[in-house]
């Protein structure tokens, strides 16, 4: 979009499509308040609307009919979301009204804004930075409290705030890098961090470096806890018929959800539903039972469970512990076919007085529980928890600043290569001015990443994926 564009008014609707009690419809540019004088109509005898007050009044067409009663709230600039004027009309959530007075909006001078044009408008102001804008998206797809949580965390700045520290780190190795090229004997002043001394260089910086390296690498790691916080896992359910893979999962979503029977065979096909563990959006996947049969359709629903099992992000393999040995023969065979995540969950306990001890397959997590009885879920929802994310459930440690988006991962990953290579010349003695060259890449993938030069294609994508009135 063009940045001229930001002369025009925009509206849209800020509130989910469809009927409500109340919808709520922004005006943002610099015509805000021209475009109100002829839509809204105040009760109030002042002759200009306050601001940041509600003030309740009439909504009426180009021709001056009224068609809803209704309250605005008038935010000046640069004190609004978008650093423009801008003005919140709260109507009746009525289809046709909110509708109207979209339309009436756009014949009093406004027009429809674009998909994410409100937040595109806020960065432009620099009121929110790249990352800040990407999270308002995140915020609204949020399915769990803690992915709202991270999302906002980011909307307040805490994920900007850490990649500002971490780009400072670069910026002054490249100060000293600079200094030694253009300045060999003292820094100039205001030419960047400023530096006592003489410059550094070769394995004097090996501190700043390791530093930098070091902080990329940690907040790069995170973003396997951050992707299933965001996007979710899937994890599947596997088991020999009987096994109580059925009763496991009606257990964890609190309803009935899969037939459950002791007639072997039941489940014939998957069945896939989502539910919160500990914060986590999980899709379970419940699987037909594994064993022999020359039941076609068994063994379609045999090899779907497989197909299902390959593709997860983490796999429960159900053993029926009262049939002691042979459950444990057939869960090692199984999971050394399987090449996602593992975790053995040794069921229906309540059935012996012991279960086998120690190491059941080497390297792979189990836990014990009854379906039944509904016993040792909660340790198996912690399970599943911290074999996903990676993280301790009781460490508290998921919370902190991590990164949640692919787009973010891979520029962090750019910009910790791009610092390595620049690190292993800097050891070799090379010259500054090539050092400098894979210094000034890692610097570029921070840009990208908060925005602080960009291309039109760049923010095309980002904010497209936007709804319309945010």
């Amino acid at each position: 979009m063009n940045s001229s564009l930001t002369n025009e008014t925009i509206v849209a609707l800020s509130t989910p499509v469809g009927v409500g009690a109340i919808a709520m419809v922004r005006l943002s540019g610099p015509d805000v308040r021209q475009i109100l004088s002829k839509i809204f109509v105040s009760k109030s005898s002042a002759k200009q609307l306050p601001k940041r007050t509600p003030v309740l009044g009439n909504f009426i067409d180009i021709d001056g009919e009224i068609f809803d009663e209704g309250q605005v709230v008038f935010y000046e600039k640069p004190n609004s979301y978008t650093g423009e004027d801008l003005a919140e009309l709260f109507c009746h959530g009525s289809i046709a009204i909110y509708q109207f007075l979209i339309e009436s909006a756009c014949s009093a001078g406004a027009r429809v804004a674009a998909p994410g044009e409100f937040t595109r408008r806020a960065f432009i102001e620099g009121k929110v930075d790249l990352v800040q804008s990407e999270s308002v998206a995140d915020l609204i797809a949020s399915e769990t409290k803690a992915s709202a949580k991270i999302a906002l965390s980011q909307l307040q700045g805490n994920l900007s705030e850490r990649l500002e520290e971490i780009w400072q780190q670069i910026v002054e190795i490249g100060a000293h890098l600079e200094a030694s090229i253009d300045f060999p004997d003292e820094f100039e002043p205001g030419a960047g961090p400023m530096v006592q001394g003489k410059p550094l260089f070769g394995e004097e910086l090996t501190p700043l470096f390791v530093n930098a390296e070091a902080s990329l690498k940690e907040l790069e790691d995170s973003f396997r806890s951050g992707r299933v916080l965001r996007e979710g896992a899937r994890v599947a359910i596997i088991g020999k018929p009987n096994a109580g893979k059925s009763t496991l999962l009606n257990n964890l979503l609190g309803e009935e959800r899969s037939i459950t029977s002791d007639i072997p065979g039941t489940t014939r096909d998957t069945i896939e539903e989502v539910c919160d563990v500990n914060g986590i959006p999980v899709r379970f996947i419940d699987t037909a039972g594994l064993r022999d049969t020359q039941d076609p359709i068994e063994k379609e629903g045999a090899k779907r469970a497989y197909d299902a099992a390959q593709t997860a992000d983490l796999c429960l393999l159900v053993l029926d512990s009262s049939k002691g040995k042979s459950e444990f023969e057939w869960a090692q065979h199984e999971a050394k076919k399987l090449e996602t995540n593992k975790l053995i969950v040794l069921n229906k306990t309540d059935l012996v007085s012991s279960c086998l001890s120690g190491e059941l397959i080497r390297g792979v997590e189990k836990v014990s529980i009854s379906a039944l009885q509904k016993k040792g879920f909660g340790l198996l929802k912690k399970s599943v928890f911290e074999i996903l994310t990676g993280e301790s459930l009781q460490g508290g440690n998921i919370m902190r600043t991590i990164l949640t988006n692919e787009r973010h991962k891979n520029l962090v990953n750019k910009a910790r290569h791009s610092l390595k290579e620049a690190f292993v010349l800097c050891q070799k003695a090379y010259s500054p001015e090539l050092v400098a060259v894979h210094l000034n890449d890692s610097s570029a993938a921070f840009s990208e990443i908060l925005g602080k030069s960009y291309g039109e294609s760049l923010l095309d994508k980002i904010f497209s994926e936007f709804c319309i009135g945010k």
